[in-house]
């Protein structure tokens, strides 16, 4: 969707002494992206450069697919974005390969597109994505780093990472492979959202609690980015330093937004399910409403009821519960579920089931033990 207020802005830092970040804003197509040429290597400029310039020529092939999403953000059109970004990813990866012609080089490519609703992210390397909301700054991506994936594991503390000289060693970025294998994540925005995009020029010397208190102080776009710009450099600006800023208008409100992510966390479907695996997943979900009043049949497969009360004969589905597990194991439908007032749920069909398998086959493991626990309890 177009984009009604963006800013951008990039520095070269206090300690280098040129600019390997690259950056691009398409308001029209309500697309944002922040490369970060690897640092110490021949030619990260050009790196960076060629992925930006890469995402900036697919602009009119990825037209029509962002406003299908636009038009009825369903799963399977956020799926083909999803797919489009990820098929973007390798096409840029590549051509940084033709480009510098074995030059030991690279970047990271982190991309955002904002329609229907939901910010899609596909990120590779430690280039990083944030949501701002009520105050408070969430972090959206993974950093594809040594160090990160050791944390992640369990196998360093927070200060250990902090510590690790692998800290910014990236095992994933474009141009050192020809396919790459970005994260997907999918999140519904409220109104009054604020979605950044930067590189690790800001990450390193501003932490989570500064960017909330910052970004909090200002109302105007273009004013916070010189801000956070700013406030890296005091902190010794150690690396190249991009920001890519926009405010999300219309939609849900964020009490709204926040209750049902928490319900899907805390539902007993998705107790097994880590921190980065309920961001995964939220890309292969499906959000309905049913009114009050209404009858509704579970045909295509699991439903969690975010918000209301659906009811069949003595049988009463409130928020948190998952219903529907015939139609998604057996592929038979549970008909007539009543919603008793209006009523929100996600639903996850076979189809877009057997696509988080084959993408993310642990998260799906994960996620099937947690139906097994709802099935054999019931």
């Amino acid at each position: 969707m177009p984009l009604s207020s963006t800013a951008s802005r990039t520095d070269v830092g206090r300690q280098r002494a040129h600019n390997e970040d690259a950056l691009l804003v398409l308001e029209e197509l309500g697309l944002l992206a922040v490369a970060d040429g690897m640092g110490g290597l021949e030619h990260g400029e050009v790196a960076s450069a060629t992925a930006i310039s890469t995402v900036s020529a697919a602009e009119s092939a990825l037209t029509e697919i962002i406003q299908a999403v636009e038009d009825a953000p369903t799963q399977k059109h956020r799926a083909n974005l999803g797919s489009a970004l990820e098929q973007l990813s390798d096409i840029a990866s590549s051509r940084i390969q033709q480009v510098l012609q074995g030059a030991n080089s690279g970047t990271t490519l982190v991309l955002g597109v904002i329609a229907g609703g939901h910010v899609l992210i596909a990120n590779t390397g430690d280039s990083r994505a944030y949501l701002y909301r009520s105050g408070t700054v969430r972090c959206l991506t993974d950093d594809h780093t040594v160090a990160a994936a050791r944390f992640r594991a369990g196998l360093l503390t927070k200060e250990e990472h902090d510590a690790s000289p692998y800290q910014h060693m990236l095992y994933q970025a474009l141009g050192t492979q020809g396919e790459v294998n970005p994260d997907l994540f999918d999140e519904p925005l409220a109104n009054g959202d604020i979605v950044l995009l930067c590189s690790d020029g800001l990450t390193g010397p501003v932490d989570e609690d500064e960017l909330a208190a910052i970004i909090g102080r200002h109302d105007d776009l273009e004013e916070l980015a010189g801000a956070l710009i700013d406030a890296a450099n005091e902190g010794g600006g150690p690396d190249n330093i991009t920001v890519v800023l926009t405010k999300h208008e219309g939609g849900p409100s964020a009490e709204d937004i926040d209750r049902d992510r928490a319900t899907l966390a805390n539902t007993p479907a998705t107790e097994p399910l880590e921190g980065i695996d309920l961001r995964l997943i939220r890309h292969y979900l499906d959000h309905a409403t049913v009114a009050a009043g209404d009858t509704t049949d579970f045909d295509q497969g699991l439903h969690i009821v975010l918000s209301g009360s659906l009811r069949r004969g003595d049988d009463v589905a409130g928020p948190g519960v998952a219903v529907g597990l015939n139609a998604f194991s057996n592929l038979v439908p549970e008909t007539g579920w009543e919603a008793t007032e209006d009523s929100s749920v996600l639903m996850l069909s076979r189809e877009a089931y057997d696509a988080l398998e084959r993408r993310r086959p642990k998260t799906a493991a994960r996620l099937l033990r947690g139906l097994l626990g709802v099935a054999t309890a019931t």
